[in-house]
């Protein structure tokens, strides 16, 4: 086996070991999983918010390099992980409103469960959210 077989054979395995242990955020999340039902439909197999979910605890839902809440809608442009903590840098909207570009940082808690943090403002407190099962 030549040496650039070699390399491109251990590049190939990096990436697949890599992508193997990245975080899954895909799903339902929200901050009271007994509520889950009631946050959370499903229509015509797509994940939706029921209208009162945020009487609930409230939440969103990721797919792909998309996040979807109640009232806005975000697309993930950048995303990172390092040191158990995942960070997105998204670009948000409204249905009257542009929000624009925004960090997002969540500690990965486990497979189920990320804590939104906010690095720059400790005492601001912190969300937990737990993924839905379906």
């Amino acid at each position: 086996m030549s040496k650039l077989a070699r390399r491109l054979l251990l590049c190939g395995c990096f990436l697949v070991t890599f992508s193997a242990n990245a975080f899954e955020l895909d799903g339902a999340w929200t901050t009271d999983a007994a509520n889950c039902s009631k946050i959370f439909k499903i229509i015509n197999g797509r994940v939706s918010m029921t209208r009162n979910s945020d009487v609930y605890g409230g939440g969103f839902i990721a797919e792909k390099n998309q996040i979807r809440g109640q009232a806005r809608t975000c697309k993930i442009n950048s995303r990172r992980e390092e040191g158990g903590v995942l960070r997105l840098i998204v670009f948000c909207s409204t249905e009257i409103a542009v929000l624009g570009t925004q960090q997002v940082d969540a500690k990965i808690d486990g497979d189920d469960r990320l804590t939104r943090i906010f690095p720059s403002f400790p005492d601001m407190g912190t969300t937990t959210y737990y993924r839905c099962k379906r």
